[in-house]
C-alpha cells in the first residue's frame, strides 16, 4: 500500500471534520426515543427486515414533511432496517456524548 500524499491526507483531514460537526435532521432526544422505541419493539417482535418500526415511530413523533429526509439520512448511515437502525447509526448519532 503506497503511502497518501499531502493532498489526500488534506481531504481525508478535511472529510472527517465535515463528519464530525455534521448536523442531523433528529435532536438527541428524539434519537433517544426512537432508539428506545425499536430496542422495546425488536424485543417482542424480530426484524422482519424493513423499517416497520422506525416508520411508525417517525410518523407519530415528526411532521410529515421531515419522514423522508429522516430516512434518506438513516439510509446514509447504513439503516435500511430497524435492527441495523440501532447497529449502524447509534455511533453516527454520537447519543453517547448527550
Amino acid at each position: 500500500m503506497s503511502e497518501l500524499s499531502k493532498e489526500e491526507k488534506k481531504a481525508l483531514l478535511k472529510k472527517w471534520k465535515a463528519a464530525q460537526n455534521k448536523k442531523y435532521i433528529l435532536s438527541k432526544t428524539k434519537v433517544r426515543s426512537l432508539f428506545r422505541y425499536l430496542e422495546s419493539q425488536l424485543l417482542k417482535t424480530a426484524c422482519d427486515n424493513t423499517l416497520h418500526f422506525t416508520e411508525q415511530w417517525l410518523e407519530n413523533n415528526l411532521p410529515p414533511e421531515k419522514i423522508e429526509s429522516v430516512i434518506a439520512e438513516i439510509h446514509e448511515m447504513g439503516g435500511y432496517c430497524d435492527c441495523e437502525v440501532l447497529l449502524n447509526c447509534y455511533e453516527k448519532y454520537d447519543i453517547e456524548t448527550c
